[in-house]
């Protein structure tokens, strides 16, 4: 089981500063330990919420001050993006409503809403649900951009220069078919309720997904990443908030039925220690037994991965597509989790040689 050094207990102890369960520090951090919070700060994609705790701290534990200029003017354009993006996803939900298409925003503005201070969660591209089948909505991108190229979920939407837009015909997937197919089922019938969810901001309301679809979905978007691509902290921090939220015994039993039936609820139970041990989840959110062996396994994945795996030193820099590179770190992301999740693992090649004909035969 994987040990956490000193500095890795401080950055964890920040991170609760910046969401309102500390005031303080275990202890001061040297000078090159806050060097250190500040790069993992952003290897996590988590500056502005780590400068919000920073903010709490009393003087004596607040970093020198060239360290805390760069971090504050990371927070301000993180702030300033956050406004910029919210715009722009009034905007593209606005243009899909208006050429006839039913709609919600996934993940990004929608959850950042959940957050005590939205601006400061780092923000990502613009992921939206359109409702309408693969074939009807692929058929109005290909309309625009005859030459996208469509997963089985979503299909890249360049209408931006400066964020990248994914349109989703399905919000998500899994490999082994038969969960899937349930995963599937329970997205068509948590649709309508998702396009008619209105969210208020300074800018304009959009559409987001609720919680209740958010604790389904979220779970099941961070369990598919971390055999793709790795996950990092915001993505854990993000379905903490969902988890904030108020439930009932009866959304309670609900929600357990539906992890046992998606196959998530192992994974539930790993994220539940992990954001004991991170964030101090009080029992009280705990709606599910954390696993102390699965949560280390999978803490240490977080922390060697960063965001979306982007910073994880164990795997070969590449492109995604064919090639040897790409192929030898799904070979070797492969043999890490499989022994922790092989139903959904031992899927991934079948799920690619279907995938391919898939999309070859929508490329026409």
């Amino acid at each position: 089981m994987p040990t956490r050094n000193n500095t890795t207990e401080l950055f964890f102890a920040l991170i609760r500063c910046g969401i309102g369960k500390e005031n303080s520090l275990p202890h001061c951090p040297t000078t090159e330990q806050w060097q250190e919070l500040f790069d993992t700060a952003k290897k996590q994609t988590i500056a502005g919420i780590t400068f919000a705790g920073i903010e709490k701290l009393p003087a004596e534990q607040r970093p020198p001050k060239g360290i805390i200029f760069q971090w504050y003017t990371l927070c301000e354009n993180i702030k300033k993006q956050n406004t910029e993006l919210n715009k722009k996803v009034v905007a593209v939900s606005q243009k899909f409503k208006e050429e006839g298409f039913c709609n919600c925003i996934l993940k990004g503005q929608g959850i950042a809403q959940l957050y005590s201070n939205p601006l400061l969660r780092t923000p990502g591209d613009i992921d939206i649900w359109v409702d309408g089948g693969d074939k009807k909505v692929i058929a109005y991108i290909k309309s625009i951009f005859p030459d996208c190229s469509p997963t089985y979920h979503h299909v890249d939407f360049p209408i931006s220069n400066d964020v990248e837009i994914e349109v989703h015909y399905r919000p998500s997937w899994m490999c082994n078919p038969f969960t899937n197919k349930k995963l599937q089922k329970f997205f068509n019938k948590q649709a309508k309720e998702q396009f008619t969810n209105l969210i208020e901001t300074a800018v304009g309301a959009f559409p987001a997904a609720t919680t209740a679809f958010n604790r389904v979905f979220i779970l099941q978007h961070i369990y598919r990443h971390l055999f793709f691509e790795g996950i990092g902290i915001r993505q854990i921090l993000d379905y903490y908030f969902v988890m904030q939220q108020p439930i009932t015994e009866q959304e309670k039993d609900e929600y357990i039925k539906q992890l046992k039936k998606l196959g998530l609820y192992r994974f539930a139970r790993a994220v539940t220690y992990v954001m004991q041990q991170m964030f101090a989840l009080d029992d009280a959110h705990c709606i599910v037994k954390p696993d102390r062996r699965e949560g280390e396994f999978l803490m240490n994945e977080i922390m060697s991965a960063g965001n979306f795996g982007k910073y994880d030193e164990r795997y070969i820099s590449t492109n995604r597509g064919l090639n040897v590179a790409h192929v030898s770190n799904l070979i070797k992301r492969t043999l890490t989790v499989v022994a922790h999740y092989p139903g959904e693992m031992l899927w991934d090649p079948f799920f690619r040689i279907w995938h391919y004909f898939w999309r070859t035969k929508r490329k026409g």
